[in-house]
């Protein structure tokens, strides 16, 4: 087991970093690849598929794009450098048709369609097609010593994953070959006929000409999307990509990321750490912790009532103040001794807790202190 976090960030050239939203999956992202290229002489990119495109004013930047830009970390002394980028859907899936039609004239088509611009703005899973087209290109480019990855919150971040197998699943899907079926043909056979009868009557003649008109140009696609899909899944099980799981010291972020980390574990991927984001001090937790908040929960409101007789609306005020600060403290204390420590001691993979921090992560150097700041939990027995 490794002892320091950028030690175990450092075993791979590849680091996919996945958790529930809110747990600071962009802010770790951002502080991991900052820290990196602060003590390695490495080219980093830290690249982000969240839509909600954080990692710019995280960065301090103005913008990013699919194209990677550097960042400048003025005052720190990199002994690396740094660039970052995100994925733009509109622009990504723009690039793709460029890519990967087979003339000019099929790439106009599709960029011209309606259903083009419907189906990559809205279709359920554009996103995530086109954010693993972009990554398969940006994680493969050699000129990156370290690639790390922010990954959509975890209830798309296994669409995310599973996204190569279902693209390829398209491309070679009976749907596919039914609406790139010609009206008429000899391939207009008694199975299909209901279909088009149907289709004709509610959509009318000219949107299902339209329609079958696009995805005949589309499927032309398929060959190049589907090789780079391959490549991007073999990335994704290869020994020099790792992912790292990130949750809150307590509540459902914690289950969410074990489901994470099993989940990832039956795809043959590399889980190489759990971070505890957010964590609390330990002062919280020690035995004149308990004691203090056994004598609020036992002792407090008695002595409570007999300070305060006189105004008993006081009394009920500071009473309700202790009995949350009671509830509160024995949440936490029972998410970090059931949730963190009892169920993680069985996951097999290195633990960090990140303290909260006590300055805004407004800048690269609080970002890089955030790191330092890491320290690997012990758990029971440990």
């Amino acid at each position: 087991m490794v002892t320091s976090l950028l030690e175990s960030l450092m075993s791979r050239e590849r680091v996919f970093v996945v958790g529930s939203g809110g747990v600071g999956k962009t802010t770790l992202s951002a502080a991991l690849a900052i820290t990196a290229a602060l003590e390695q002489p490495l080219n980093v990119l830290v690249v982000t598929v969240d839509p909600a495109k954080r990692l710019a004013g995280t960065l301090g930047v103005a913008a990013l794009a699919n194209a990677p830009r550097q960042v400048e970390l003025p005052g720190l002394a990199p002994k690396g450098r740094l660039w970052a980028a995100s994925v733009d859907m509109k622009s990504a899936w723009d690039d793709l048709v460029h890519q990967f039609s087979p003339d000019q004239a099929t790439s106009e088509r599709i960029l011209a369609s309606p259903i083009y611009h419907n189906l990559s703005a809205k279709f359920i899973g554009s996103y995530d097609y086109a954010a693993v087209q972009v990554l398969a290109a940006l994680t493969a480019d050699d000129r990156y010593d370290l690639v790390v990855v922010d990954t959509p919150p975890s209830r798309n971040a296994l669409d995310f994953l599973d996204a190569p197998a279902r693209l390829r699943e398209f491309f070679s899907s009976p749907l596919l070959a039914l609406l790139t079926l010609p009206r008429r043909t000899r391939l207009f056979s008694a199975a299909t006929r209901p279909f088009y009868l149907v289709a004709d009557m509610v959509l009318g003649s000219a949107f299902l000409t339209d329609l079958t008109d696009f995805f005949s140009d589309f499927a032309k696609l398929g060959s190049g999307l589907v090789e780079q899909s391959k490549s991007f899944s073999e990335l994704l099980t290869a020994p020099a990509t790792g992912f790292i799981a990130i949750a809150a010291p307590y509540g459902p972020s914690v289950d969410e990321a074990h489901r994470l980390l099993e989940a990832l574990k039956t795809r043959d991927l590399h889980a190489l750490a759990f971070i505890v984001n957010r964590s609390l001090p330990g002062r919280l937790f020690t035995p004149q912790a308990d004691e203090a908040r056994v004598w609020l929960e036992q002792d407090a409101p008695t002595v409570l009532e007999t300070r305060f007789a006189g105004e008993p609306v006081v009394a009920a005020a500071i009473l309700r103040a202790t009995s949350e600060l009671v509830f509160t403290h024995q949440q936490f204390a029972n998410a970090r001794a059931r949730e963190l420590l009892n169920a993680l001691q069985d996951v097999g993979i290195d633990l960090f807790e990140v303290p909260i921090s006590e300055v805004e992560l407004d800048s690269p150097n609080a970002l890089a202190a955030l790191v330092h700041s890491t320290t690997a939990a012990a758990t029971p027995g440990g």
